[in-house]
């Protein structure tokens, strides 16, 4: 089996809403929730269906993924995002995993450039021990005890390493990490087989 050109593994709209559900629990409601990365726009669909008048945006090189919000068709790393006024901002995103840790500099790039209060980056548990290792190590981890089924171009019809469970790391701007607190994220999706 060959991996999707685009790395293209869209996130289940339940698990894109208990993680917003969840940051919800966490942190101030935003104004603006910027979704880079956006594929199939899942986080930036549940921002608007639990918050009245959010303002969501995104960005993807992907020219065929259709999320239902305005979506820009470019690079994260080369997004500039237009933003006016002073509101709370949280980027949300399930980043492509080709070159992953350059990705998670180049969102924690776009988290100071545009002053976002929050950075949540939902990456594979495979991950995790080298970005705590790390000299950024994000101050919160919300732990999915479900394991996704990714859907999309990519999904089941291509080979995956994305079996593993999921972790949603969260940066919170101008908070230094001296020890990264971990949660449970809580179920998303009905237990037992269907």
């Amino acid at each position: 089996m060959t991996r999707d050109p685009l790395d293209r593994y869209y996130t289940d709209d339940r698990l894109a809403g208990r993680c917003i559900d969840w940051l919800l629990d966490q942190y101030a409601e935003p104004a603006v929730v910027l979704e880079p990365c956006s594929g199939g726009g899942a986080f930036g669909r549940a921002a608007m269906e639990r918050m009245d008048g959010v303002i969501v945006r995104g960005c993807d090189i992907d020219p065929d993924a259709a999320p239902g919000y305005p979506c820009e068709r470019v690079a994260a790393a080369d997004w500039r995002p237009e933003l006016h006024g002073s509101w709370p901002v949280w980027i949300i995103t399930n980043p492509h995993y080709q070159g992953i840790y350059e990705t998670i500099a180049d969102m924690r790039a776009l988290q100071e450039r545009v002053g976002a209060q929050v950075l949540a980056l939902l990456l594979r548990a495979t991950v995790i021990e080298q970005v705590m290792n790390g000299d950024d190590r994000p101050h919160a981890l919300a732990v999915s005890a479900q394991r996704p089924r990714w859907g999309g171009p990519g999904g089941a019809g291509l080979a995956s390493g994305d079996t593993c469970g999921s972790v949603l790391c969260v940066w919170q701007r101008g908070h230094q990490t001296t020890a990264t607190t971990i949660h449970g994220l809580g179920d998303w999706r009905p237990r037992g087989r269907s």
